[in-house]
């Protein structure tokens, strides 16, 4: 047999064979089903006004924090993150700047909050770099530096806190597409039973005490609003814990298309009463298709200290893992008033002046 022809059935065995197996790929994936990894899939773009409807307590203060951050500041920002990550996309990073502003929102209202995202952290720290704007930022939102402090390396997570951190955030914000990628899936612990009694018999000055950031309240109508809203809103959620939710959880004058704040709070009070081992299974049956398929999150929490305004020089912690930070909340803001483990090392953001290396 000629050469040539033997080279001509060979490549026609190849060709024959690729086409096989390209045919077999599209039928296990089904018809009109592209493959398309969970990290090339598009990202929607973040809500307006960090998801806060428009009428809701929180409006105003997410408007303001938004002004407050310029997209010069943002720009100068995302510049120092692209130089460690240079093939972030345009999409993960509008998240992550979404989320921080979300984070910061939150440190405005408590009184001390856990860092449960290393990729926002990420972006925290590149902006601690920008001392003077940074701290320019923080007196023309909530009149403090919101501190980003370290922990010590054995320091453990506290469940109670991480479900603290969630009914606060669901409370504030809608929904977002993005927002379990970088935090995790949502209302995956229970609320602590002490801290449901608290909130139901507890008067609104000593909640306001051990949970919230009272400095800044006092300097800023809209803060004080959000914290009123929250106390009242936790008050009536706490007292109704017995009671089975209907399938719209909460109705309210900024619900919109069935999407709206709190939608799982009223399950998340009542699967958190009942017995633990149900409690998963229970916040299973109420929780979006699209949580269940996220992760639980990244590992960081974080340490409040106090910066010796109130007489404290100690800190304590909301739980550990690397790269911890939070928001210290000011002179008299220390972490979850629960109490936790102890930890080393004090705010590396203090003193209320800079913070961070540079500048540029």
């Amino acid at each position: 047999m000629p050469l040539l022809t033997i080279i001509i059935i060979l490549l026609a065995v190849v060709v024959v064979s690729n086409l096989m197996k390209s045919r077999n790929g599209a039928s296990a994936r089904g018809p009109g089903r592209p493959r398309m990894s969970r990290s090339s899939a598009p990202l929607p773009v973040p809500p307006e006004c960090l998801g806060v409807p428009e009428g809701h307590p929180a409006r105003p203060a997410a408007l303001r924090l938004e002004a407050a951050l310029t997209a010069d500041f943002e720009a100068r920002v995302k510049d120092r993150v692209l130089r460690g990550e240079p093939n972030l996309r345009d999409a993960e990073w509008r998240w992550r700047w979404f989320e921080l502003k979300r984070y910061f929102l939150m440190c405005g209202v408590l009184r001390g909050v856990p860092m449960y995202s290393a990729k926002v952290d990420g972006v925290w720290h590149e902006m601690l770099m920008f001392t003077r704007e940074y701290e320019t930022f923080c007196n023309g939102f909530c009149g403090q530096l919101i501190h980003h402090a370290p922990h010590a390396p054995d320091a453990k997570p506290d469940p109670g806190e991480r479900a603290w951190f969630d009914w606060i955030y669901g409370e504030l914000f809608l929904p977002a597409a993005g927002s379990a990628r970088l935090w995790g899936a949502f209302y995956r612990t229970p609320l602590p039973h002490e801290l449901m009694e608290a909130l139901e018999s507890s008067d609104a000055e000593t909640l306001k005490g051990s949970r919230f950031n009272v400095r800044s309240a006092e300097r800023f109508p809209d803060l004080s609003a959000i914290v009123d809203y929250l106390i009242e809103r936790g008050r009536g959620l706490a007292a109704s814990r017995h009671e089975e939710p209907r399938a719209a959880a909460y109705d309210s004058d900024w619900s919109s298309s069935g999407m709206m704040t709190g939608a799982l709070s009223g399950a998340f009070f009542f699967s958190s009463w009942g017995p633990a081992d149900l409690f998963p299974s229970r916040m299973d049956d109420y929780r979006p298709d699209e949580e269940l398929n996220n992760g639980s999150g990244g590992n960081v929490f974080a340490c409040s200290s106090e910066d010796g305004s109130n007489g404290g020089d100690g800190s304590s912690c909301d739980g550990g893992s690397d790269n911890g930070s939070s928001c210290g909340g000011g002179g008299d803001s220390g972490g979850g008033s629960d109490g936790g483990s102890s930890c080393s090392g004090g705010s590396s953001c203090g003193g209320g002046s800079s913070c961070g290396g540079g500048s540029s």
